[in-house]
């Protein structure tokens, strides 16, 4: 018997077109206006400040990827060893913390870090004004931002790895008297050698088209990576031939990266069976209380320096102001807050469904082919950074006969679902591969074919991929600044787009009270994305 008729191969195509199409565009628009440039193509490429750009741009990437690693393992190994109370509270932030817009991280870190900030603040009062700590505009803000992001990433895939692997080699080297850390450094190392060097790679590509917190945090042109240099040379030097050129270079480097690191690789199957968790007692409950309390303050500061600032100004006086602006302009329908609240959700609903639709066809038809040419063409958009997304779309957009509200709606809707469907399909894959293909082959000996095998058991069962895909593609799509930044030329505004107006204009409490309102959809979207029950569980 065939192992299928074609069913899953057609079924993914449309989705693999229109991907391909809606990628391509962009692309292609660079592409022309690069090469329209003449000898500006060639002397971007050959010159040296491009070159010093790549170097820090690679830099702060592995810089950043390798200690958001590093400062996870530990935790991670703990996590994964013993059980006590909180435990599934920090996991569970860990996992929320996956889509946190990084406009928040940079509202939360001028709050609570920045010169005239609350830890700053805070020393000078203590020290009568002789102590104060420079943080942001600095390199090693961009790093402890970007760590910031990774490190829940870092640590919570790195747990389920461990907490998906049998134990029973470590439990035997330390009944044979081998320490703790001898049996980390020999058994449990080389065990998720391979998770370690994903995770790295991943949060790698997370940070090399890094642009909101380089130009926010970074505030200085020497510390700019690819993408902010991309931006600077197209709305500040009004050079759209060099900036184009130059995403063609950031292009072909990052596209390079993902066929080099394998990112879209079909991974190995891990063990379904866990490791017994063992109760932590005495000393072992005294250490998880630590690490507990190490990761709620280095995450919990500045989310809530952000809502402490939306009710009460520098000087702590408690104020509604910031929310009775945005209720007052709900009231009479008008006003930008309102308008900036209902585009965010409007657009990343339209665009995670349509994201979600096509990954879920991606997915099943990559899985049941063996064709792993779909998750790595689908993984290509990541080599297209936000910024030089939508630096392509606008120059399609620039041909158009016309432009109003409509279309500035429909282009960066259609950038928003490149930017998440790489995500989307990460998400869906792993469900897929979960399914047993004898379940389909088992329903068509009984004279059903592909199709009701795909609507009536396989669909199914990706259900809680699905929505969980759905819920991350939202918050990304919600958070997402650079593509709409680009592309909607004051037309359609964003709840990220009007925070980060606000933040150059040093309306913090107004800023803050938006970017708490970003937040509980955010985490509204995450909690429905983890409820409705767990994966199935085939064997």
């Amino acid at each position: 018997m065939k192992r299928h008729d074609g069913y899953y191969r057609r079924m993914a195509l449309p989705a693999l077109i229109i991907t391909t199409v809606v990628f391509i565009m962009p692309v292609g628009a660079v592409l022309l206006r690069a090469f329209s440039s003449g000898s500006g193509l060639l002397e971007t490429f050959t010159d040296s400040y491009t070159w010093r750009l790549l170097a820090f741009t690679v830099w702060e990437s592995f810089l950043s990827a390798l200690l958001s690693v590093l400062l996870a393992i530990p935790f991670a190994v703990f996590f994964s060893r013993y059980t006590f109370f909180g435990r599934k509270a920090i996991l569970t932030m860990s996992d929320a913390a996956f889509a946190l817009p990084a406009i928040l991280a940079v509202l939360g870190f001028v709050i609570f870090y920045g010169n005239n900030g609350m830890v700053n603040n805070a020393l000078r009062t203590v020290s009568g004004g002789r102590w104060s700590l420079k943080v942001l505009y600095s390199f090693k803000a961009i790093i402890l931002a970007h760590v910031y992001l990774n490190f829940p990433v870092a640590f919570s895939l790195i747990t389920s790895s461990l907490s998906s692997m049998p134990d029973a080699e470590e439990k035997a080297s330390r009944l044979l008297g081998a320490s703790e850390i001898k049996t980390f450094l020999r058994i449990t190392v080389p065990k998720i050698r391979g998770t370690i060097l994903a995770t790295f790679t991943l949060i790698f590509l997370f940070c090399f088209p890094s642009f909101l917190i380089v130009m926010s945090l970074g505030g200085n042109p020497r510390f700019f990576t690819m993408e902010a240099e991309i931006y600077k040379r197209t709305y500040t030097d009004v050079n759209p031939s060099g900036s184009a050129s130059l995403a063609l270079f950031s292009f072909l480097v990052m596209a390079l990266l993902l066929v080099l690191t394998g990112y879209g690789r079909q991974e190995k199957r891990l063990s379904r069976s866990r490791h017994t968790l063992i109760k932590a007692t005495g000393g072992k409950l005294a250490k998880a209380v630590v690490l507990c309390i190490i990761i709620f303050l280095f995450m919990a500061p500045p989310m809530l320096s952000i809502l402490y600032r939306a009710f009460f100004t520098k000087d702590g006086v408690f104020t509604l102001k910031a929310w009775t602006d945005i209720a007052a302009r709900a009231r009479s329908g008008t006003g930008t807050s309102l308008n900036a609240i209902v585009n965010s959700i409007v657009i990343a609903s339209g665009s995670a469904m349509i994201a979600v639709s096509m990954a879920s066809a991606i997915a099943i038809g990559s899985v049941r082919t063996g064709s792993r040419f779909a998750t790595l063409l689908t993984s290509l958009p990541m080599a297209m950074g936000s910024v030089s997304m939508g630096l392509g779309f606008s120059f399609i957009a620039a041909r158009m006969p016309f432009r109003n509200t409509v279309t500035s709606y429909v282009i960066v809707l259609a950038a928003h679902t490149v930017v998440i469907m790489p995500f989307a399909v990460r998400t869906i894959l792993p469900g897929a591969r979960r399914i047993p293909e004898r379940l389909s082959l088992a329903a068509k000996t009984l004279g059903g074919d592909s199709r009701e095998a795909y609507r009536l058991i396989e669909r199914p069962m990706l259900k809680p991929y699905r929505r969980r895909a759905f819920a991350f593609a939202f918050a990304l799509s919600l958070g997402e600044v650079n593509a709409t930044l680009a592309l909607s030329e004051g037309r359609v505004t964003t709840i990220p787009i009007l925070i980060y107006k606000m933040i150059n204009q040093y309306n913090y409490q107004g800023a803050s009270a938006l970017a708490v309102i970003l937040l509980i959809i955010a985490i509204t979207m995450f909690a429905i994305g983890e409820t409705g029950g767990d994966e199935y569980a085939v064997s």
